[in-house]
This record gives C-alpha cells, sequence and structure tokens, in this order.
C-alpha cells in the first residue's frame, strides 16, 4: 500500500504561475498524494484560480505568514506520512513525487530528498540541487547556473531546497518544523542543518525534477530580502553551529562586507544588481536594522540553540567537515 504523501504549496499574488504549479501535479505517477495550498492574503485573483482544482485543500490565511509560518500551518493540516515542498513558481515532472519516495522507501536513514531543480527560463541551466553553506552561515543553491549535466547523478548533500524537497514526516516530528522567526529565506537551511544533527540524512535525487522561476515569487533582489538574509543568517549559525564558530562569526562578517564591497566596485555580482535599485544609505540601514533585530532576539536563539543540543547525534569535528564538504567560497556567494 502507497505511502500518503503532503504536498504543501504556499502562495502569495501567485496568479502568474500558481496554474502551471498545479496543473504539473494533476499528472504525477505516483498517485495517492493530497494537496494543500495556504494563501498569504493575496491581492491578485490566484485564490479564484486555486479555487477551480477541486483536489486543493485551500487554507486562507487573513495576513501575511511568510513562507517558515505558512508551511507550518499547512503541514499542521496535512495527514501523510512524507511531507513535499513545492513552491508556487514551481512545475514538477510527472514523476517527481514517485522518485522521491521511492528512495525515501528504500533508505529509512533518509530524513528528507532533495531534487534536480532546474531553470524554468533554461532547461539546460541547474537552479539547485540542494544548498551549500559558508562558514558565515550564509547558503547559496548547489551548482546555480551550471550546466544540468553535471548533476545527474543521485547523492548525499547537506540539506535539500525548500523549493521542492521531500521530508519524512517521522523526521520532522523529532526536529520541529520551519523556524517562524525567520519569516522566509534561510528556513530550509535552518531545518536542513538541524535534521543532520539530529542524526537524520540527506539525499539529492538526480532524477526527481522540478522547474522553477528563481525568485519569481519574492524578488530576484531587494532590501526587504536584504534585510532577511541577513538577520536570519545569523540567527542560522547562533542556532547549529559549533561555538567557536558563532565566535569567529564577527570576522566572517567583515570578509562577507569586503567581498560585497569589492563587487560593488567591480560593479558585477548580487551586491550590484541590488545597489542599482536601491542607495549605499538604505544598504545600511537595512544592514544597521538587521544587526539590531540579530541581538533583540539573542535570547530566544539561545533557547532553541539549547533545544537543539537536547537531539544533537554529531559531535561537532562532524559539523565543521559538514561545512568543509558542502562549504562554498565568500566569492560563490555573491555571483549573479
Amino acid at each position: 500500500m502507497n505511502k500518503l504523501v503532503s504536498i504543501i504549496i504556499v502562495n502569495f499574488n501567485g496568479a502568474e504561475y500558481i496554474v502551471d504549479c498545479l496543473e504539473s501535479l494533476i499528472n504525477q505517477t505516483y498517485e495517492d498524494f493530497e494537496v494543500i495550498v495556504l494563501d498569504n492574503n493575496s491581492a491578485d485573483n490566484s485564490v479564484e484560480l486555486i479555487k477551480k482544482y477541486p483536489f486543493v485543500k485551500l487554507i486562507e490565511s487573513t495576513e501575511n505568514l511568510g513562507f517558515a509560518k505558512g508551511n507550518n500551518e499547512a503541514i499542521n493540516h496535512s495527514k501523510g506520512e512524507y511531507i513535499a515542498l513545492l513552491n508556487n513558481d514551481a512545475r514538477a515532472d510527472s514523476e517527481w513525487l514517485e522518485k522521491l519516495v521511492n528512495e525515501l522507501e528504500r533508505n529509512t536513514e533518509l530524513g528528507s530528498c532533495g531534487c534536480k531543480i532546474i531553470s524554468h527560463y533554461d532547461p539546460d541551466v541547474m537552479d539547485s540541487a540542494g544548498l551549500l553553506v559558508n562558514a558565515s552561515g550564509m547558503s547559496r543553491g548547489r551548482g546555480r547556473n551550471e550546466n544540468v549535466l553535471k548533476y545527474n547523478v543521485s547523492e548525499p548533500i547537506l540539506i535539500p531546497s525548500g523549493c521542492a524537497a521531500m521530508y519524512r514526516r517521522k523526521a520532522l516530528d523529532e526536529v520541529g518544523l520551519f523556524d517562524e522567526d525567520f519569516f522566509c529565506y534561510c528556513e530550509d537551511t535552518d531545518l536542513g542543518f538541524r535534521l543532520q544533527i539530529a542524526g537524520w540524512k540527506c539525499l539529492y535525487v538526480g532524477d526527481a525534477i522540478v522547474y522553477h522561476r528563481y525568485s519569481a515569487s519574492s524578488g530576484k533582489y531587494s532590501l526587504f530580502k536584504t534585510y532577511l538574509v541577513e538577520r536570519n543568517h545569523y540567527w542560522f549559525v547562533m542556532k547549529n553551529y559549533p561555538l567557536y564558530l558563532v565566535l569567529l562569526n564577527p570576522i566572517y562578517t567583515m570578509r562577507l562586507y569586503l567581498f560585497q564591497l569589492y563587487n560593488m566596485y567591480k560593479e558585477k555580482g548580487a551586491t550590484n544588481e541590488l545597489m542599482n535599485n536601491s542607495s549605499k544609505k538604505e544598504l545600511f540601514l537595512t544592514l544597521l536594522k538587521a544587526h539590531r533585530d540579530v541581538w533583540g532576539k539573542l535570547f530566544i536563539m539561545m533557547k532553541k540553540r539549547s533545544d537543539i543540543n537536547k537531539i544533537k547525534k554529531v559531535d561537532n569535528k562532524q559539523i565543521k567537515e559538514w561545512i568543509k564538504q558542502y562549504g562554498i567560497s565568500f566569492s560563490d556567494l555573491f555571483k549573479s
């Protein structure tokens, strides 16, 4: 008997692409699934479009809960033994669910699976094959903008991208869901790292395919995104990294800023693209606000760190090895 899969989609003003997303689920070769869409109080007509699909259980929020809490609310209404996340700006290949379920059924040590996420705009270009992390706590899609042929082989990874992934409910019950303080960005890095700390493995499944419109639902570069990423990556480090890396974080932060300044000077990379739409003063104030809010919840994050340590099944040497094996350089973090 097939295990029920709960497909979770968080929607916010996704009228342009939510139909493609839902249509891609109709012809899945794995048929034992439910679809739960949480709408974050969209202002467009995406809710009306979603209601045209009778197989969808729609939860309409009266406010924008963000990606983290939005997913959590939907997961709490789900019944599946496996939880599959799918961005509203992504569409799944017909065998996507089947390929992921097969791997989780085959290996009970797996707490999650990532998949091959390909650019919607160019099928020869990778969006991501999981996430890579930097010692600073920043992360980036593994294989981003590289050729898809390089990522045909399934292999262990550290963290799946929250754009499209499957989790074992038993694993989520053990480590908890997304951290709702994050709102959005870095929450998938945090959850994936917690799963690893608790002893759960993650596999990249090279033939489970999703096509993604990168940042279509959230915007590619904005001051709001900058604020959230800056704040959340500090919280991720505080919660999950060994103490010596937490203490070294100010040094890594200075290195990050130096790379960003260099890219601004050379007029290249993500930082430069952000500066094309905002002023240096706006960016400085955004970073200042992020730092202020990081310390505003210091004690809350320390309590969460304590809770994570209670389920920790690996030593700090192993975590250091992960950051080395699945790491990304400072220069590669800020590529467009």
